[in-house]
């Protein structure tokens, strides 16, 4: 398996951001993100310099075009999308049509921003506030937003562990939807072991940008604080394979420090825990009567504050087919 790191929510002073768009593929190729998206809010006006960046200064960084659709009752990401479009007839108690619109135009995978973000007073418009009817519309939900730099206080603000929860209970029930992060960047972001999105893939591919859609599009991404893994069912068994060459702030040097617990959560809501050393491949039957599984790395105690990474759903043939 072939990891990508994406880094798809990042803003600059095309917007409200405070890098420039030269600043902020600078730092992008600098810190490795392999993929930067440019999703400013209602403005396209940063994809050509950010392509000009990348020529001009041979960057080693691919660049993701995108919007992030910024409204008064919440965030929606558009990745692929190059012009904005007329929102004023997006209604917030049935923003399906727009959603579709949002791809009819290009946008090959929206996806909502913080869904839990503080709102009014505080900071209107940032809080999902939309009465979505049919998620099957709905590409990815941005689980971790990292942008506030203020450590364990940002997923208090932005609302993680709720996005965390929604998106697990959707995805159990059935919809195929991905959960990724955004580092939300509109200013230097602080060097902090954040909550990153890498994209799954068989082998090195020819589109790094498309690859990383199509990855979003598929639910295979994982998010993690270091450690990477991959899932699969197999022969009526579900199997883990853990790979732990990730350099994010020195993972592949200090996994074995970790009291590693693998936890799945079926798609009946029962929850079933294991200790594991990240090394040897884990191999676990399907339990009968579920067709779904979330699967989740802690660090020790198996709760939000531990939680180390979170894997792509696991689907096989069963009562949602």
């Amino acid at each position: 398996m072939i990891y990508k790191r994406a880094e798809l929510h990042n803003h600059s002073t095309e917007s409200d951001g405070t890098m420039t768009i030269s600043q902020l593929v600078k730092y992008a190729s600098d810190h490795k993100f392999g993929v930067l998206a440019i999703t400013d809010h209602n403005t396209c006006s940063g994809h050509k310099k950010a392509d000009e960046e990348v020529r001009k200064n041979k960057f080693d960084i691919a660049i993701l075009k995108g919007v992030e659709v910024t409204t008064f009752y919440g965030h929606i990401l558009a990745l692929g999308l190059q012009h904005m479009i007329d929102f004023t007839e997006l209604d917030p108690d049935n923003p399906d049509a727009f959603f579709i619109k949002l791809k009819a135009e290009g946008g090959t995978a929206v996806g909502i921003a913080h869904p839990f973000c503080l709102g009014a007073p505080l900071m209107i418009g940032c809080r999902f506030e939309m009465k979505v009817r049919n998620w099957c519309n709905v590409n990815y939900i941005e689980v971790f937003n990292t942008s506030s730099g203020l450590g364990a206080m940002a997923d208090g603000m932005s609302g993680n562990e709720q996005a965390l929860y929604l998106w697990e209970e959707l995805v159990l029930q059935g919809y195929k939807i991905a959960a990724v992060t955004g580092k939300d960047i509109h200013g230097m972001p602080k060097e902090e072991p954040v909550f990153i999105t890498y994209a799954m893939m068989e082998k090195e591919p020819d589109s790094l940008t498309d690859s990383i859609l199509s990855a979003i599009l598929r639910q295979s991404t994982v998010i993690t604080r270091g450690p990477l893994f991959s899932s699969e069912v197999v022969n009526g068994k579900l199997k883990v394979r853990f790979d732990n060459t990730s350099t994010y702030f020195n993972w592949d040097r200090h996994y074995r420090e970790y009291q590693t617990k693998l936890q799945i959560k079926w798609n009946d809501q029962t929850v079933d825990e294991w200790g594991t050393d990240l090394e040897q491949e884990f191999e676990i039957p399907l339990k009968k009567g579920t067709c779904a599984a979330v699967i989740k790395l802690y660090d020790a105690v198996c709760d939000f504050d531990h939680l180390l990474a979170v894997g792509a759903p696991v689907r096989w043939k069963g009562e949602m087919e």
